[in-house]
């Protein structure tokens, strides 16, 4: 058996997760599934499938630690990106806001940890990661 693909997926009580992904990250908006337990929206680039379910019923809000690094389990996304600052400037235009960086990390590295409208953190790498 050989690993074919990873998805990523979020729930979310809204589409506002949904809106911030396809816009910061410039994501295709794939066919939306629904089902008796919701909506999952699918969103795409090369490579990379990130699915957002917004439940019929409106799901409890989790607290996300104050660093993605406090707690065990699955915390935070890696981006690897072109244009830094210009996924920064969206991300804080579509509800987002910079937990910490840009930062240099290494010969033409940089990186900053964005919190999306759920408080989710993604790390966010320009250059070669």
């Amino acid at each position: 058996m050989t690993l074919q693909r990873v998805e990523v997926g979020l729930v979310s009580a809204d589409e506002a997760l949904v809106e911030f992904f396809a816009a910061v990250f410039e994501l295709e908006r794939l066919p939306t599934v629904r089902s008796g337990s919701g909506v999952v929206h699918r969103l795409e680039a090369p490579g990379t499938q990130i699915k957002v379910m917004v439940p019929s019923r409106r799901p409890a809000s989790a607290e996300p630690a104050e660093v993605f690094f406090h707690l065990t389990g699955v915390r935070y996304l890696t981006m690897y990106v072109d244009d830094l600052d210009g996924i920064i400037e969206r991300g804080v235009a579509h509800g987002g806001h910079v937990q910490h960086g840009p930062v240099d990390v290494g010969p033409g590295v940089r990186i900053a940890v964005l919190r999306d409208p759920d408080g989710n953190a993604i790390e966010v790498v320009a250059g070669r990661g």
